[in-house]
């Protein structure tokens, strides 16, 4: 006796014309805003003037010609939160000393101790998917 077989392949085009459709831009982009409101909750004792929480946006993209979504903050202090700074020393540029409300006179250099990482975008993105 004989027997049939069918073999399935993917249907590459239909795949790529699915990765690009509106919806799932959407449902992509229902997760990144997940990821920006866990990361705006991770931020919020640590905020100081909110200008980093206000710079949170999401951008589409494709990778490979598949849809994908990114979750972006350019804010300049978003490097130093994400990374920290390692110590370093401070010195005025158009000024002749330093000084500060509190400091007990004006300086030539500071000595900065360094700031340590928060890893908002990347505690928040892990805390996204659990």
């Amino acid at each position: 006796m004989g027997s049939v077989r069918v073999t399935f392949r993917p249907n590459t085009r239909g795949i790529r014309e699915a990765g690009r459709s509106n919806s799932i831009y959407r449902e992509l982009e229902r997760r990144a805003d997940r990821v920006i409101d866990l990361a705006l909750e991770i931020y919020e004792p640590h905020k100081v003037s909110g200008d980093y929480g206000r710079a949170f946006r999401t951008e589409r993209t494709r990778i490979r010609g598949m849809a994908a979504v990114q979750v972006v903050n350019d804010d300049p202090k978003a490097l130093i939160l994400e990374h920290g700074t390692q110590p370093h020393v401070i010195e005025p540029k158009n000024a002749q000393a330093l000084h500060w409300p509190g400091a007990r006179h004006p300086v030539k250099r500071v000595n900065h101790p360094g700031t340590p990482a928060l890893h908002i975008m990347r505690r928040a993105l892990r805390a996204a998917g659990r």
